[in-house]
This record gives structure tokens, C-alpha cells and sequence, in this order.
């Protein structure tokens, strides 16, 4: 079973549904569960137009490829086509005893944070701010639809799976997400890096999720 042969697969439209308690949760309003409970009426009147808005700005895309691992040289896991991508202790912890990796990426697009610097350069501060809190969150939600579709495809081989891990996070080093990207082909989603590696656009998530032996 060689999973390298593949090309990316490409997911458009990913389905969504926005959730008033994490928006709230991200502007670090507690204890609200609902727009209804917020004592200052603009304040809700000013989210529920944000969350409305989210929905036409908002559109999800992930990509996905899985490459084979070759097995532990030392700090790194190695594979045919990753090289040396896969180093530090963390990486080690993580696939040291996987037959393969899927490298992903997934995005919500550029237009919500367009929206967001447009309202903000207008003066509508408010606005501008409750809708970026909308969106917040919203990269991590489209990696878990992602997410979701590389584990059918793990368990219907047989395998279990790691957690999800991102560069930058740990000792993987954020300098490997030109790599992370070129390989997963997250161009083909729009994806685009800065010079200090932030993805473009800034919504976005990179990550790999390992294939354990069961």
C-alpha cells in the first residue's frame, strides 16, 4: 500500500455551522451561552451581524497527503519523500512507530479577514473586531472536518492515529512549514506563505496526523 503515489486530495466547501458560545468565548465574554443573555443590547446586536456576515465570507477548503515513513535516524523520522521534515523529539514521540504521515492544511479563505481590515480602516472598530472574533476559531473547526476525513481513511486501512500536530508547536519548528505546505500542495487551496513563515491566508492551519501500528 504505498500512499505517496497519490496526489493531494482536495476538499472544497467545507460545510460549517457557526457557534454563538465560542464567538463569545473568543471576545472573552464568560458565562453567556446565548446573544440573548448579553445585558448590552449593541454589543449582541454587533456579534449577531458578524456571525451573519461570517456566513457569506466564509469558505472552507482542506487538502490532505499521506507519505510513507522509513522509520527513526536518530532525532528525526524519515521518510522517502519527507527527508528530514519530521525532526525533534516530538516528531519522534509522535510517528516513530507510524507507517506513514498525512500532511494537511486547510483554510477559511481570505475574504472574512478582508472584510475585518475594510470595517477596521472605515473606523468600525466594533464590527471590525467582533468579526474577526467570528473567524477565530473557525481554521481550527475546518481542520477538524479535515481531520475527520484523513481518520476514515486511517481506520478503513487498519490503522489507529496520532493527535493532530502543527509546526511551531513543540520542538518541530516553525521553519518547516514551507516544506509542510509544498508537500500537502496547500497552493492548490490558496494557501501562500509570508517571510517569516505565517500563512496567507492568516486563517489557515497546517498539520500532521500519524498512521500508529494497531
Amino acid at each position: 500500500m504505498d500512499k505517496t503515489l497519490k496526489r493531494a486530495t482536495v476538499i472544497e466547501n467545507l460545510p460549517f455551522t457557526i457557534d454563538h458560545v465560542r464567538v463569545l468565548r473568543e471576545m472573552k465574554i464568560p458565562r453567556v451561552t446565548s446573544l440573548d443573555q448579553l445585558e448590552e443590547k449593541p454589543l449582541a446586536e454587533t456579534i449577531k451581524r458578524a456571525i451573519d456576515r461570517a456566513y457569506s465570507l466564509i469558505h472552507g477548503k482542506g487538502v490532505f497527503r499521506t507519505f510513507r515513513l522509513d522509520g527513526v535516524d536518530g532525532d528525526t523520522v524519515r521518510g522517502e519523500h519527507t527527508g528530514g521534515l519530521f525532526r525533534g523529539t516530538h516528531m519522534v514521540k509522535l510517528l516513530g512507530e507510524c507507517d506513514y504521515a498525512t500532511l494537511l492544511a486547510c483554510t477559511i479563505g481570505p475574504e472574512l479577514e478582508n472584510e475585518a481590515q475594510r470595517l477596521q480602516e472605515s473606523g468600525e472598530i466594533t464590527d471590525a473586531y467582533a468579526l474577526d472574533a467570528v473567524g477565530g476559531w473557525m481554521a481550527d473547526y475546518m481542520a477538524d472536518r479535515v481531520d475527520e476525513r484523513v481518520e476514515r481513511e486511517i481506520k478503513r486501512a487498519g490503522y489507529g492515529r496520532t493527535m493532530r500536530f502543527s509546526p511551531g508547536y513543540g520542538d518541530w519548528a516553525l521553519d518547516s512549514q514551507p516544506e509542510v505546505l509544498r508537500l500537502a500542495e496547500a497552493e492548490r487551496i490558496g494557501i501562500a506563505l509570508t517571510g517569516t513563515n505565517i500563512m496567507i491566508p492568516r486563517k489557515s492551519v497546517s498539520a500532521v496526523i500519524g498512521w500508529k501500528r494497531l
